[in-house]
């Protein structure tokens, strides 16, 4: 059985090298090849023909493997070794290289659903969710620093982000309902979490077929700040769900997973789930969805 091992090497504290990940799979029986993140195409990976693909990386490295899979149809492995790594976290994957290995079972997986953003620059896929707003902007202002304190400068900046964050120019409707016109950030997620650990979206499945949208409204600024700088987990948004989100309007930071653009005014921007999912190897002691 060949397992194609994509690896990023310097997510989280970088110590997961891809020799010793490559021994692990090994020694399970696997026959590996290895792919770097940034030579991780499409073209690479179907070109591999491998019977499992397996994601060693954080968030934006999982990210971008998920969005951009050829075959939705060859099951996928995740080693988290980011900082955050809140897909790996959303689905109960956690804990060292080889006892995740050891834990896999090419009949336990889970269905994990794919996004496309209509922007007016084209198809953007997506695989943990699209924003606007303040959360958008303080992934610009957070220092580029390393480890656990990652976590806490991404909440302390969007702390920051949020003190002067004006409502959002938007129009958001989702599946035709209009959202209220007073949200400081509006996050369409397919998972629970997103950036620094944040459950914005608690009740999110990304195997549900459904957009989770949370939103904060300016009564909530104050809560919301107070939340981040205690860490405390119940943050103050409201929550909707969906199946299509329809953003019209402009003049504001818009991040598709993590990566951010600036989305000129009288933009459109069109977010729903679309294709086949993909095929998530499930931890031994997470239940299981067939196909």
């Amino acid at each position: 059985m060949k397992a194609l091992l994509i690896h990023h090497q310097s997510a989280g504290d970088g110590k997961q090298s891809r020799k010793a990940l490559t021994r692990a799979l090994e020694d399970a029986g696997w026959k590996v090849r290895s792919l770097s993140r940034k030579d991780a195409d499409a073209k690479a990976i179907g070109s591999a023909k491998a019977d499992l693909v397996v994601v060693a990386g954080g968030d934006g490295t999982v990210a971008k493997v998920l969005a951009r899979l050829p075959e939705r149809s060859i099951p996928v492995a995740i080693i988290p070794t980011g900082t955050a790594n809140n897909i790996a976290r959303s689905f109960g994957i956690e804990g060292d290289a080889e006892a995740i290995v050891a834990g896999w079972d090419l009949g336990r997986r889970r269905r994990f659903d794919i996004g496309n953003a209509y922007c007016p620059w084209g198809c953007r896929p997506f695989a943990e969710g699209v924003g606007f707003g303040a959360f958008a902007d303080s992934l610009r202002l957070a220092p580029d620093v390393d480890g656990r304190q990652k976590l806490r400068a991404g909440r302390d900046a969007l702390r920051r982000a949020m003190a002067d964050a004006a409502p959002l120019p938007l129009d958001i409707a989702l599946d035709g309902e209009t959202l209220p016109a007073d949200l400081l950030l509006a996050e369409v997620m397919n998972v629970s979490l997103t950036g620094p650990r944040l459950e914005l979206a608690p009740n999110a499945d990304a195997g549900d077929g459904r957009l989770h949208v949370a939103g904060l409204c300016e009564r909530d600024r104050a809560a919301m700040r107070a939340s981040l700088a205690t860490r405390d987990p119940d943050l103050p948004v409201a929550q909707w769900t969906g199946r299509e989100v329809v953003v019209r309007g402009g003049g504001v930071m818009m991040r598709i997973d993590d990566e951010c653009c600036w989305l000129e005014p009288k933009s459109e921007v069109t977010i729903r789930l679309e294709g086949e999912p993909v095929q998530l190897l499930a931890p031994a002691d997470a239940p299981a969805l067939a196909g």
